[in-house]
Protein backbone atom coordinates (compact mmCIF):
# COMPACT_ATOMS: atom_id res chain seq x y z
CA UNK A 1 0.00 0.00 0.00
CA UNK A 2 1.52 3.42 -0.43
CA UNK A 3 0.84 4.52 3.06
CA UNK A 4 3.13 1.36 4.08
CA UNK A 5 5.49 2.90 1.82
CA UNK A 6 5.40 6.42 3.35
CA UNK A 7 5.80 4.80 6.85
CA UNK A 8 9.17 2.73 5.50
CA UNK A 9 10.58 6.28 3.72
CA UNK A 10 9.78 8.29 6.94
CA UNK A 11 8.03 8.45 10.57
CA UNK A 12 8.10 12.07 10.08
CA UNK A 13 4.81 13.90 10.64
CA UNK A 14 2.92 16.28 8.84
CA UNK A 15 3.58 20.43 9.84
CA UNK A 16 0.91 21.50 12.24
CA UNK A 17 -0.13 24.81 12.94
CA UNK A 18 2.98 26.61 14.49
CA UNK A 19 5.64 25.18 11.79
CA UNK A 20 7.02 27.16 8.56
CA UNK A 21 5.22 25.63 5.32
CA UNK A 22 6.16 24.32 2.29
CA UNK A 23 10.21 23.90 3.18
CA UNK A 24 12.42 21.57 5.26
CA UNK A 25 15.89 20.87 5.84
CA UNK A 26 16.92 17.50 4.61
CA UNK A 27 16.66 15.69 8.37
CA UNK A 28 15.22 12.14 9.55
CA UNK A 29 12.81 11.81 12.34
CA UNK A 30 14.95 8.55 12.50
CA UNK A 31 18.20 10.27 13.01
CA UNK A 32 17.31 13.63 14.78
CA UNK A 33 14.96 14.65 17.46
CA UNK A 34 12.18 16.42 16.78
CA UNK A 35 13.09 19.79 18.11
CA UNK A 36 16.24 20.04 15.91
CA UNK A 37 13.70 19.15 13.21
CA UNK A 38 11.50 22.01 14.47
CA UNK A 39 14.48 24.42 14.80
CA UNK A 40 15.77 23.45 11.17
CA UNK A 41 12.11 24.34 9.80
CA UNK A 42 11.92 27.56 11.68
CA UNK A 43 15.25 28.43 9.89
CA UNK A 44 14.36 27.46 6.55
CA UNK A 45 12.80 30.60 6.84
CA UNK A 46 15.98 32.26 5.88
CA UNK A 47 17.26 29.49 3.89
CA UNK A 48 14.65 28.00 1.73
CA UNK A 49 15.61 24.83 1.46
CA UNK A 50 13.36 22.14 0.27
CA UNK A 51 13.78 17.99 -0.09
CA UNK A 52 17.22 18.29 0.70
CA UNK A 53 18.43 21.03 -2.18
CA UNK A 54 19.26 24.76 -1.26
CA UNK A 55 16.07 26.96 -3.02
CA UNK A 56 16.75 30.23 -5.15
CA UNK A 57 13.27 30.66 -3.71
CA UNK A 58 13.57 31.83 0.22
CA UNK A 59 10.15 31.22 2.06
CA UNK A 60 8.17 34.85 1.58
CA UNK A 61 5.28 36.75 3.00
CA UNK A 62 2.37 36.72 -0.14
CA UNK A 63 -0.91 38.49 -0.33
CA UNK A 64 -3.61 36.35 0.02
CA UNK A 65 -7.19 36.34 1.86
CA UNK A 66 -9.37 33.06 2.73
CA UNK A 67 -12.40 31.67 1.74
CA UNK A 68 -15.58 32.83 3.46
CA UNK A 69 -16.96 30.48 5.75
CA UNK A 70 -19.82 29.36 3.39
CA UNK A 71 -17.43 28.75 0.27
CA UNK A 72 -17.26 25.49 -1.12
CA UNK A 73 -15.16 25.07 -3.95
CA UNK A 74 -11.64 26.72 -5.21
CA UNK A 75 -11.45 28.09 -8.70
CA UNK A 76 -8.63 29.78 -10.90
CA UNK A 77 -10.41 32.76 -12.72
CA UNK A 78 -9.60 35.39 -14.17
CA UNK A 79 -12.70 37.60 -12.97
CA UNK A 80 -10.50 39.74 -11.11
CA UNK A 81 -10.14 41.92 -13.86
CA UNK A 82 -12.91 44.29 -15.32
CA UNK A 83 -12.24 42.87 -18.61
CA UNK A 84 -10.98 39.32 -18.99
CA UNK A 85 -7.36 38.95 -19.55
CA UNK A 86 -6.72 35.19 -18.51
CA UNK A 87 -4.48 35.52 -16.11
CA UNK A 88 -5.88 33.31 -13.29
CA UNK A 89 -5.73 33.81 -9.59
CA UNK A 90 -7.50 31.78 -6.84
CA UNK A 91 -10.88 32.14 -5.95
CA UNK A 92 -13.23 30.56 -3.12
CA UNK A 93 -16.45 29.99 -5.02
CA UNK A 94 -19.99 28.62 -3.89
CA UNK A 95 -20.78 31.04 -0.61
CA UNK A 96 -22.33 34.08 -2.50
CA UNK A 97 -22.78 35.64 -5.68
CA UNK A 98 -19.52 37.50 -5.50
CA UNK A 99 -16.09 35.01 -5.83
CA UNK A 100 -13.80 35.54 -2.66
CA UNK A 101 -10.23 36.32 -4.05
CA UNK A 102 -7.57 34.60 -2.13
CA UNK A 103 -4.31 35.47 -4.59
CA UNK A 104 -2.58 37.99 -5.24
CA UNK A 105 0.03 38.43 -7.60
CA UNK A 106 1.15 40.64 -10.43
CA UNK A 107 1.64 38.40 -13.80
CA UNK A 108 1.40 35.17 -12.67
CA UNK A 109 -0.84 32.29 -13.18
CA UNK A 110 -2.67 30.40 -10.43
CA UNK A 111 -3.35 27.29 -12.42
CA UNK A 112 -4.91 25.08 -9.49
CA UNK A 113 -5.03 24.38 -5.74
CA UNK A 114 -5.45 21.18 -4.10
CA UNK A 115 -6.70 21.79 -0.27
CA UNK A 116 -4.65 20.09 2.73
CA UNK A 117 -6.85 19.34 5.79
CA UNK A 118 -6.66 23.03 6.97
CA UNK A 119 -9.27 24.87 4.64
CA UNK A 120 -6.49 27.88 4.90
CA UNK A 121 -3.75 25.92 3.44
CA UNK A 122 -3.20 24.71 -0.40
CA UNK A 123 -0.48 22.92 -2.68
CA UNK A 124 -0.73 25.95 -5.45
CA UNK A 125 0.05 25.50 -8.83
CA UNK A 126 1.66 28.82 -10.14
CA UNK A 127 3.49 29.96 -13.41
CA UNK A 128 5.81 33.32 -12.95
CA UNK A 129 7.35 33.41 -16.17
CA UNK A 130 7.19 32.76 -20.34
CA UNK A 131 9.93 30.13 -19.72
CA UNK A 132 9.37 29.23 -23.52
CA UNK A 133 9.10 32.78 -24.84
CA UNK A 134 5.83 32.01 -26.71
CA UNK A 135 4.31 35.52 -25.26
CA UNK A 136 2.04 33.55 -22.71
CA UNK A 137 1.99 32.03 -19.05
CA UNK A 138 0.40 28.45 -19.16
CA UNK A 139 1.01 24.73 -18.60
CA UNK A 140 3.93 24.70 -21.03
CA UNK A 141 6.23 26.73 -19.11
CA UNK A 142 7.80 26.12 -15.54
CA UNK A 143 4.80 25.65 -12.82
CA UNK A 144 6.20 25.59 -9.64
CA UNK A 145 4.89 23.47 -6.90
CA UNK A 146 4.35 25.63 -3.57
CA UNK A 147 2.65 25.60 -0.41
CA UNK A 148 0.54 28.81 0.69
CA UNK A 149 -0.94 29.00 4.27
CA UNK A 150 -4.05 31.56 2.79
CA UNK A 151 -4.38 32.70 6.92
CA UNK A 152 -0.95 33.39 7.65
CA UNK A 153 0.09 35.06 4.50
CA UNK A 154 3.30 32.95 3.74
CA UNK A 155 4.62 30.89 1.14
CA UNK A 156 7.47 28.22 0.04
CA UNK A 157 8.15 25.76 -2.30
CA UNK A 158 7.82 22.31 -2.10
CA UNK A 159 10.66 21.16 -4.55
CA UNK A 160 13.73 23.30 -6.00
CA UNK A 161 14.28 25.42 -8.65
CA UNK A 162 13.79 24.07 -12.45
CA UNK A 163 11.15 21.11 -11.48
CA UNK A 164 7.52 21.69 -13.41
CA UNK A 165 4.31 20.16 -11.54
CA UNK A 166 1.37 19.48 -14.00
CA UNK A 167 -0.95 18.22 -11.05
CA UNK A 168 -0.65 17.43 -7.17
CA UNK A 169 -3.43 16.03 -4.84
CA UNK A 170 -3.07 15.91 -1.21
CA UNK A 171 -3.24 12.05 0.84
CA UNK A 172 -6.65 12.16 2.79
CA UNK A 173 -4.55 11.67 6.07
CA UNK A 174 -2.83 14.83 5.42
CA UNK A 175 0.72 13.47 5.59
CA UNK A 176 2.19 13.42 1.88
CA UNK A 177 1.36 14.45 -1.28
CA UNK A 178 1.65 12.95 -4.81
CA UNK A 179 2.28 14.90 -7.80
CA UNK A 180 3.06 14.51 -11.29
CA UNK A 181 5.89 16.49 -12.24
CA UNK A 182 9.39 16.73 -13.97
CA UNK A 183 13.16 17.75 -12.86
CA UNK A 184 14.01 19.44 -15.99
CA UNK A 185 11.13 19.62 -18.10
CA UNK A 186 10.85 16.67 -19.99
CA UNK A 187 7.87 14.34 -19.78
CA UNK A 188 6.48 14.10 -16.08
CA UNK A 189 6.94 11.30 -13.86
CA UNK A 190 4.15 9.92 -10.85
CA UNK A 191 5.96 11.26 -7.56
CA UNK A 192 5.39 11.32 -3.64
CA UNK A 193 6.33 13.78 -1.42
CA UNK A 194 5.92 14.26 2.52
CA UNK A 195 3.51 17.51 3.12
CA UNK A 196 6.59 19.42 4.60
CA UNK A 197 8.72 18.61 1.62
CA UNK A 198 10.95 15.91 2.38
CA UNK A 199 11.52 12.43 0.54
CA UNK A 200 10.47 13.46 -2.83
CA UNK A 201 10.49 10.07 -4.75
CA UNK A 202 9.64 8.69 -7.79
CA UNK A 203 6.44 6.25 -8.34
CA UNK A 204 6.96 5.41 -12.07
CA UNK A 205 10.09 6.42 -13.83
CA UNK A 206 9.38 6.73 -17.80
CA UNK A 207 11.43 9.13 -19.52
CA UNK A 208 9.26 8.57 -22.87
CA UNK A 209 5.81 8.48 -21.32
CA UNK A 210 3.79 11.35 -19.65
CA UNK A 211 2.32 10.49 -16.40
CA UNK A 212 -0.65 13.34 -15.44
CA UNK A 213 -2.86 14.79 -13.62
CA UNK A 214 -2.62 11.39 -10.37
CA UNK A 215 -5.28 11.15 -7.59
CA UNK A 216 -5.07 9.02 -4.37
CA UNK A 217 -8.16 7.12 -3.25
CA UNK A 218 -9.18 7.86 0.31
CA UNK A 219 -7.96 4.63 1.25
CA UNK A 220 -4.74 5.35 0.10
CA UNK A 221 -4.07 2.34 -2.01
CA UNK A 222 -4.25 3.27 -5.25
CA UNK A 223 -3.57 6.15 -8.02
CA UNK A 224 -5.52 6.88 -10.77
CA UNK A 225 -3.68 8.96 -13.17
CA UNK A 226 -3.87 9.57 -17.24
CA UNK A 227 -1.35 8.17 -19.33
CA UNK A 228 0.40 9.63 -22.88
CA UNK A 229 2.40 7.48 -24.46
CA UNK A 230 5.42 9.71 -26.03
CA UNK A 231 6.83 12.75 -24.75
CA UNK A 232 4.49 15.40 -27.19
CA UNK A 233 0.98 15.54 -28.24
CA UNK A 234 -0.99 11.91 -27.53
CA UNK A 235 -3.92 10.33 -26.86
CA UNK A 236 -4.57 10.22 -23.30
CA UNK A 237 -5.88 7.29 -21.31
CA UNK A 238 -6.95 6.65 -17.46
CA UNK A 239 -4.48 4.09 -15.38
CA UNK A 240 -4.27 2.45 -12.31
CA UNK A 241 -1.30 2.94 -10.04
CA UNK A 242 -0.97 -0.26 -7.66
CA UNK A 243 3.05 -0.58 -7.05
CA UNK A 244 5.62 0.68 -8.93
CA UNK A 245 5.73 -2.35 -10.72
CA UNK A 246 1.86 -2.64 -11.36
CA UNK A 247 -0.24 -0.02 -13.45
CA UNK A 248 -3.59 -1.20 -15.07
CA UNK A 249 -5.15 0.45 -18.10
CA UNK A 250 -8.53 1.65 -17.11
CA UNK A 251 -10.04 3.11 -20.68
CA UNK A 252 -8.78 3.12 -24.14
CA UNK A 253 -10.35 6.71 -24.86
CA UNK A 254 -12.67 7.60 -27.47
CA UNK A 255 -12.33 7.50 -31.71
CA UNK A 256 -8.70 9.54 -32.13
CA UNK A 257 -9.25 12.86 -33.54
CA UNK A 258 -6.77 16.22 -34.44
CA UNK A 259 -4.69 17.73 -32.00
CA UNK A 260 -6.20 20.43 -29.45
CA UNK A 261 -4.51 23.57 -29.48
CA UNK A 262 -2.23 24.36 -26.66
CA UNK A 263 -2.65 21.09 -25.05
CA UNK A 264 -0.73 17.83 -24.77
CA UNK A 265 -4.31 16.05 -26.30
CA UNK A 266 -5.63 14.76 -29.26
CA UNK A 267 -9.29 14.30 -30.05
CA UNK A 268 -10.27 11.15 -28.01
CA UNK A 269 -8.45 11.65 -24.57
CA UNK A 270 -9.42 10.31 -21.92
CA UNK A 271 -8.19 13.29 -18.87
CA UNK A 272 -8.17 14.44 -15.24
CA UNK A 273 -9.46 11.27 -13.24
CA UNK A 274 -10.46 11.56 -9.82
CA UNK A 275 -11.92 8.67 -7.60
CA UNK A 276 -15.18 8.85 -5.89
CA UNK A 277 -15.30 9.03 -2.28
CA UNK A 278 -15.82 5.42 -1.55
CA UNK A 279 -13.39 4.72 -4.01
CA UNK A 280 -15.70 2.66 -6.32
CA UNK A 281 -16.02 4.46 -9.36
CA UNK A 282 -13.57 7.06 -11.15
CA UNK A 283 -14.94 10.34 -13.16
CA UNK A 284 -12.97 11.60 -15.54
CA UNK A 285 -13.29 13.65 -19.01
CA UNK A 286 -13.51 13.03 -22.37
CA UNK A 287 -12.19 15.22 -25.56
CA UNK A 288 -15.00 14.95 -28.26
CA UNK A 289 -14.15 18.08 -30.52
CA UNK A 290 -11.48 20.78 -30.88
CA UNK A 291 -13.97 22.85 -32.31
CA UNK A 292 -14.67 24.82 -29.63
CA UNK A 293 -12.21 26.91 -27.48
CA UNK A 294 -10.05 24.98 -25.22
CA UNK A 295 -12.53 21.80 -26.55
CA UNK A 296 -15.60 20.06 -26.05
CA UNK A 297 -15.29 17.54 -23.80
CA UNK A 298 -17.86 15.05 -21.88
CA UNK A 299 -17.70 14.04 -18.34
CA UNK A 300 -17.42 10.62 -17.91
CA UNK A 301 -17.57 7.92 -14.92
CA UNK A 302 -15.92 4.48 -14.86
CA UNK A 303 -15.82 1.50 -12.10
CA UNK A 304 -12.95 1.80 -10.42
CA UNK A 305 -11.57 -1.56 -11.66
CA UNK A 306 -12.62 -0.73 -15.39
CA UNK A 307 -15.16 -2.00 -17.47
CA UNK A 308 -18.12 0.02 -19.83
CA UNK A 309 -17.73 4.15 -19.16
CA UNK A 310 -20.79 6.14 -18.97
CA UNK A 311 -21.40 9.44 -20.37
CA UNK A 312 -22.97 11.87 -17.02
CA UNK A 313 -23.09 15.05 -19.65
CA UNK A 314 -22.23 15.90 -22.52
CA UNK A 315 -23.21 18.33 -25.11
CA UNK A 316 -20.48 20.45 -27.56
CA UNK A 317 -19.71 23.10 -24.71
CA UNK A 318 -15.85 23.41 -22.56
CA UNK A 319 -15.82 21.51 -19.16
CA UNK A 320 -13.06 21.60 -17.28
CA UNK A 321 -11.38 19.09 -14.93
CA UNK A 322 -14.33 17.12 -12.31
CA UNK A 323 -13.55 16.87 -8.94
CA UNK A 324 -15.66 14.17 -6.71
CA UNK A 325 -16.78 14.39 -3.10
CA UNK A 326 -19.93 13.56 -1.23
CA UNK A 327 -21.43 17.12 -2.45
CA UNK A 328 -21.27 15.85 -5.72
CA UNK A 329 -18.89 15.95 -9.17
CA UNK A 330 -18.04 19.63 -9.66
CA UNK A 331 -16.72 21.39 -12.91
CA UNK A 332 -16.53 24.68 -14.64
CA UNK A 333 -18.94 24.48 -18.02
CA UNK A 334 -19.23 27.22 -20.51
CA UNK A 335 -22.61 28.74 -20.74
CA UNK A 336 -23.57 29.35 -24.85
CA UNK A 337 -26.14 31.29 -23.52
CA UNK A 338 -24.44 34.12 -21.58
CA UNK A 339 -21.01 33.38 -23.38
CA UNK A 340 -19.21 32.96 -19.65
CA UNK A 341 -18.43 30.30 -17.78
CA UNK A 342 -20.91 28.40 -14.84
CA UNK A 343 -19.27 26.28 -12.26
CA UNK A 344 -21.90 22.84 -11.94
CA UNK A 345 -22.30 20.50 -9.32
CA UNK A 346 -23.78 16.91 -10.88
CA UNK A 347 -25.28 14.26 -8.53
CA UNK A 348 -23.84 11.10 -10.06
CA UNK A 349 -26.65 9.35 -9.33
CA UNK A 350 -29.59 11.32 -10.33
CA UNK A 351 -27.95 13.23 -13.08
CA UNK A 352 -29.67 16.08 -11.02
CA UNK A 353 -27.53 19.47 -11.70
CA UNK A 354 -26.92 23.29 -9.70
CA UNK A 355 -25.41 26.40 -10.26
CA UNK A 356 -23.02 27.48 -7.34
CA UNK A 357 -21.30 30.32 -9.25
CA UNK A 358 -21.87 32.41 -12.97
CA UNK A 359 -19.23 33.98 -14.29
CA UNK A 360 -19.81 36.77 -17.00
CA UNK A 361 -18.99 36.66 -20.60
CA UNK A 362 -15.80 35.86 -21.82
CA UNK A 363 -13.92 35.08 -18.22
CA UNK A 364 -12.34 31.94 -17.69
CA UNK A 365 -12.28 29.49 -15.31
CA UNK A 366 -10.64 25.90 -14.79
CA UNK A 367 -9.40 23.43 -11.72
CA UNK A 368 -12.28 23.55 -9.51
CA UNK A 369 -11.59 21.39 -6.05
CA UNK A 370 -13.77 20.88 -3.44
CA UNK A 371 -12.57 23.13 -0.65
CA UNK A 372 -13.28 20.01 1.77
CA UNK A 373 -11.24 18.15 -1.07
CA UNK A 374 -9.44 15.47 0.67
CA UNK A 375 -11.93 14.53 3.70
CA UNK A 376 -14.36 13.77 0.75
Amino acid sequence: MLLKKLERDSTLGPLDAFESVGVACFIKMTTAPRDLFLFCVLAAFGSGCTTGTASTVPVSQSSTGVPALTDTVFLSSDVWQTTPIGLFELYGVGGSSTPTRLTFCTNCQALSATPSLDRNRVALRRVVADTNRDGKLDEFDTTSLILVDLARKIEGPFLPDGWTTSSADWSSDGTFLIHTSSPNGGAEDLYQIDANAQNNSALIATPTVRERNGRVDTAISRIVYERIDGTGVGKAEIWIWLSSTNQVKITDGGTVGAALANSYYLVGSDANPDYSPDGTNIVFRRLTSNAVNRGAWDIMTVPGVGGAAKVLVSGSQYRSAPDWSKDGIVFAEGNLTTGGIDVVVVDPTTGGRRVIQSLGRGYSAISPRWINGISK
